[in-house]
Formats: structure tokens, sequence, C-alpha cells
């Protein structure tokens, strides 16, 4: 866990490195055994859904992923996880969350970023229309942006690494400290934002379940020929 803060620590430094909190419970969780390995819940969770064995092959904290040929931030992952299901490969990101929220929605980040005069408002309407395949109207607008850049990120990366699946995973690190009314609303998020998406407009949305694949349009970096998985897991913290 030392070598993973020296060497890859989360953007606000020690900050965000403390007990309960996602940042260090997600390095925590692959080191359970006192050395790096893959937790027992994201294997057994993967290999439910894919019905097949997993080889796990890297996992990258904090891996930045290029958006765009933008200037500014890019997308800062918390770790991205290559592994193979049989024969398909798989690139994972995995945004790992306390009851931290997903950030601003869309709408107000853009309209606060148009008044500096950013490239953000540019990067929005560019990622809106790979995903979605329109600009942002109002449903787009209330959705949150640190989810539009993640699912975008992860399509990019698997294409980037030659995966043939491209699996955005949430993982939710629950303790008795969390706001009941943070994880309310970061759920509420995620439910919104999943069902922007035409084939999971009317999706049962379980507990520790991949969702059916969406096909996204495609556009800049964000390649329309790979299947995007979306999934949630709870990992309870003691």
């Amino acid at each position: 866990m030392q070598d993973w803060f020296s060497w890859a620590p989360p953007k606000m430094g020690e900050r965000q490195w403390k007990d309960g909190r996602s940042a260090k419970e997600l390095a925590r969780s692959w080191f359970r055994k006192g050395f790096a390995c893959p937790p027992d819940e994201i294997r057994q969770f993967l290999e439910e859904a894919f019905r097949t064995e997993i080889a796990f092959d890297e996992a990258r904290p904090e891996c930045i992923i290029e958006l765009d040929d933008f200037r500014g931030e890019h997308r800062n992952c918390d770790l991205v996880v290559l592994c193979k299901a049989g024969m398909q490969s798989i690139a994972i990101n995995i945004e790992a969350k306390a009851d931290e929220p997903f950030g601003d929605t869309i709408g107000s980040y853009y309209d606060q970023k148009v008044k500096s005069q950013s490239n953000a408002p540019a990067r929005i309407r560019q990622l809106s229309l790979a995903l979605f395949g329109r600009l942002p109207d109002e449903t787009i607008r209330r959705l949150r942006y640190q989810l539009l850049h993640a699912a975008a990120a992860t399509l990019i990366e698997a294409a980037a690494r030659g995966a043939e699946v491209g699996l955005f995973l949430v993982q939710e690190f629950r303790s008795g400290s969390l706001s009941d009314n943070k994880l309310r609303q970061n759920s509420t998020d995620w439910e919104n934002f999943v069902r922007a998406f035409p084939e999971l407009t009317t999706a049962r949305l379980e507990r520790n379940k991949i969702l059916v694949p969406v096909s996204v349009s495609g556009g800049g970096r964000v390649p329309s020929s790979i299947p995007l998985y979306f999934g949630k897991l709870v990992t309870e913290v003691e």
C-alpha cells in the first residue's frame, strides 16, 4: 500500500489517503493477502457476469487517459485493469467511491466553463456526441460530468490496449461512517446516467451486477466498435 501511495498517489495526496475513503480502501482491497492480488469480490463479480474464469494481466492506479486533443486536464482513472474472460480481452475503468459525489452536473459545469473561455464546453459537446449521438440537451445536462468522461475514457483505453470489451465499474466502499444522503444521491446519479442509454432505459439495476452492453455513436477518440458495459460493485468496509 505504501508503494501504491508513493508511486500513484490520489490527486489530492494525503488529504484523500484516509481510512474509509475511496482512494485508500481501493488500494487496501488489492493487498488483503499481503501482496498485490485482485480482490476476491472483483474476480467473483466478473466471473458471474462473463461465465468463465478471469485471468488478470495488469492493474494501473491513477491512470491518465487523454480524452481528445484539447489542452487541459484529462481523465484520471482510479484504477485501470486489463484482464481476459476466456479468449475475450477486457479493459476495466474502476471509479472508487465512498460517499464522494460524481462531481458537477454537465449543465452547471458547461455553463461555468463557457464564462472562463475554457476548452471544457467543446470537450463536453464532443463527448456527448460520441456517447449519445447528440449535443447536450436537458436530459444530458442533468447528468454528472465525471460519469460522462469516465465512460468515454473506458472505451478510449479499451481501443488503445486492443481490448474487445470496455467495462466502466463503480466500486463503492461502504462503512458506517458514510452519509446515507450522499449515498442515495450517488445512487440516483448513477441510475440517471445509465438509463440515458437507450438499451438501459428500463433496465433493472441490481447491486453487484453488470448490465447488458450498450453501443455508442463514437467520434473523436471514442470508438463505436467496442461494446460498453456498466457495473456497480459494493464492498463492505469493516
